[in-house]
């Protein structure tokens, strides 16, 4: 038997890359956008704000199977992707990508939907920054069997 876990901490990695990609992919040329903010943030002025965004898109996100071609049997498979989502200063999402494809368009699709449908989100704090935010976050779907996860909790007590 296999159980179908979801990862849902969404974990950033900002590269210097990732603010071109921002501001390329935010559309409108006269909104301003600061450094990417990491959704994982431990910065104590950040955690509260990104607690929120995070929660909103964990609640919209779900774990879609993949119709076996050969089979037509629904099948769940592990694999992750990065997407890109820019907030503005009001809470509105100003643009979502897709930077690199889990490889399944339904789990791309999903991702993306989740955001879109957690927006609006609240309103940027000033103590988070003083103009529109993009944040880039990976998504990863695991599949773990009744077995792996048996010995994952025997080494957590």
């Amino acid at each position: 038997m296999k159980h179908v876990l979801l990862i849902i901490t969404l974990i950033l990695a900002m590269s210097a890359a990732s603010l071109e990609t921002a501001a390329a992919g935010a559309g409108d040329d006269d909104e301003t956008w600061s450094a990417s903010i990491p959704l994982d943030s431990p910065a104590p002025q950040h955690a509260e704000y990104l607690e929120k965004v995070r929660s909103a898109i964990k609640a919209k996100w779900s774990f879609p199977c993949v119709k076996n071609e050969q089979t037509r049997q629904c099948e769940y498979k592990t694999t992750e992707l990065v997407a890109e989502f820019g907030i503005r200063k009001d809470g509105a999402l100003a643009f979502v990508n897709v930077l690199k494809s889990s490889g399944f368009q339904i789990y791309d699709d999903y991702a993306v939907n989740a955001v879109k449908q957690a927006a609006p989100f609240p309103p940027i704090p000033d103590t988070l920054s003083a103009k529109n935010v993009p944040i880039r976050a990976t998504f990863r779907y695991v599949v773990e069997s009744s077995r792996e996860k048996i010995l994952k909790q025997g080494d957590n007590p």
